[in-house]
């Protein structure tokens, strides 16, 4: 018989996911993004220049819909992607200026909100539920 707790635990996760998430889409509605296309977006910046498996780690986005995030993003401009010259059949995927200019002109909003959701919870409880959190992930 399975446990109650665990059996509730991915209902549980995917609501506070929700909640937690609920804010950033609207503000990445107001532009044109979605919260998949933001974590892109997010990790790389943070990275500079990455290939399709590290961002597709990174941002927790499988494959084929990265692929299609990241053909989106490069119609839209934000992201290059060039076959590495290490590995041919590598992608290197970086942001171009104008992907920069959009990371930095949405992060604030995002990080306003992000730290008023961590005062809600309050540090000691949000250090905990990370670490949580990351010894499911690293159980999994």
């Amino acid at each position: 018989m399975m446990n109650a707790a665990v059996e509730e635990l991915p209902i549980l996760l995917q609501k506070a996911r929700e909640i937690s998430v609920l804010q950033m889409r609207n503000t990445l509605v107001t532009h044109d993004l979605t919260e998949q296309q933001w974590r892109v977006i997010r990790a790389t910046f943070e990275s500079g220049e990455l290939n399709a498996q590290d961002l597709a780690r990174k941002s927790a986005i499988l494959g084929p819909s990265l692929s299609r995030i990241l053909n989106r993003l490069e119609e839209d401009g934000i992201l290059n992607r060039k076959v590495s010259a290490a590995d041919q059949r590598e992608l290197n995927i970086s942001l171009t200026a104008k992907g920069k200019r959009l990371h930095n002109k949405v992060l604030p909003t995002l990080s306003t909100q992000f730290d008023e959701l961590g005062k809600q919870i309050g540090s000691a409880k949000l250090e905990q539920l990370s670490n949580l959190l990351n010894h499911v992930i690293k159980l999994m």
